[in-house]
């Protein structure tokens, strides 16, 4: 980037003035960030502060509130750091809804991130704040230089094309999918969730109907971070409790971005009701593998107990949700909605 490129003013739409507390409002520090939108001549002006030259910074009166530091980022942002005390970012924002300010994000990112060089970069910044998983952030932050490689314009997203179906399963990196696991009792369906989750999140018994509802947390497959959710198992003689919880955990399998179908030699996985589709992203994996291996076709054996096949198993996971070929393809990718 050019000293000419640094200075360069960006464009920015023309939006009515907000205010947004843009640290977390928990959070413990000795100051708290209150980022401002504005045009300069508009809603900046009517702050009463003496100018601060863009790239500049001054410690001044906080609207009567407090007084802290002022930084100018960019011609239409100011971040106006008060003390972080609740009472103080309170009475500081019920200033600015008084003078004005609409109390909420602006909706435009280049507003939301004044530093960013393009709308593309702005939206790059955006979905990174967001995103679950680790590999998101180097994909993210090659976007800007993808698009402008390939003769798109970085501030004018929306002439792109519609979401590509590798741009929807990419988007698996910010918001992460859902994996759900069907099978009958007791073949070590909270066992496997254990393993992968590396810490005790669900109730391990050799008596069948131990989990009787569905159990959800998130797992880092090598980078992608999944929801994961572990049901009540399935069997064709359920009481009216492990029926009802039956209901659920196939109403949850409907949502479901891969359905995990779990067995053992002596248990096969449960049939899927007609009413899930037969267009479903499946893996069928025997568990319990040390036991012997199941006739029933499967995909994957594996053995929590002896550790055989599980990283095998994690990775199939991954690249059934996010091929690589996805991740390792330069084409710029549409993340955003």
């Amino acid at each position: 980037m050019t000293t000419a490129d640094r200075h360069t003013p960006p464009r920015h739409p023309a939006l009515p003035p907000r205010a947004f507390l843009a640290t977390p409002p928990n959070a413990a520090g000795a100051l708290a960030v209150v980022q401002l939108a504005a045009e300069p001549d508009g809603g900046l002006a009517a702050l009463g502060i003496a100018p601060i030259p863009v790239g500049g910074f001054a410690l001044r009166d906080l609207l009567g509130v407090d007084r802290g530091l002022i930084a100018r980022p960019a011609e239409h942002t100011l971040l106006l750091m008060p003390h972080a005390g609740k009472a103080v970012v309170r009475s500081l924002l019920d200033r600015l809804g008084a003078l004005g300010f609409t109390l909420a994000p602006p909706e435009h990112p280049r507003l939301r991130y004044p530093e960013a060089r393009s709308v593309i970069e702005a939206l790059a910044l955006d979905a990174l704040a967001r995103a679950h998983s680790p590999a998101a952030i180097d994909l993210l932050l090659a976007q800007p230089a993808r698009w402008a490689g390939a003769g798109l314009d970085p501030d004018r997203p929306d002439l792109a094309s519609s979401p590509t179906p590798r741009d929807r399963r990419l988007r698996r990196l910010i918001d992460p999918p859902l994996i759900v696991a069907l099978g009958p009792p007791n073949v070590g369906k909270s066992t496997l969730l254990n393993t992968l989750a590396g810490r005790s999140v669900a109730l391990v018994a050799d008596q069948p109907g131990t989990t009787r509802d569905h159990i959800g947390v998130s797992i880092d497959l090598s980078g992608l971070v999944v929801r994961y959710a572990d049901t009540p198992g399935l069997r064709p003689d359920p009481d009216p409790i492990e029926e009802a919880a039956a209901r659920i955990a196939l109403d949850l399998a409907r949502d479901a971005d891969l359905l995990l179908l779990l067995g053992d030699a002596a248990h096969p996985p449960p049939t899927l009701p007609d009413s899930l589709g037969s267009s479903r992203d499946v893996l069928c994996v025997a568990l319990r593998a040390d036991l012997g291996r199941p006739a029933w076709p499967h995909d994957l054996a594996v053995s929590c107990y002896a550790g055989a096949d599980l990283d095998a198993l994690a990775a199939r996971l991954r690249d059934h949700l996010l091929p690589p070929a996805d991740v390792h393809d330069p084409a710029p990718w549409r993340f955003w909605d």
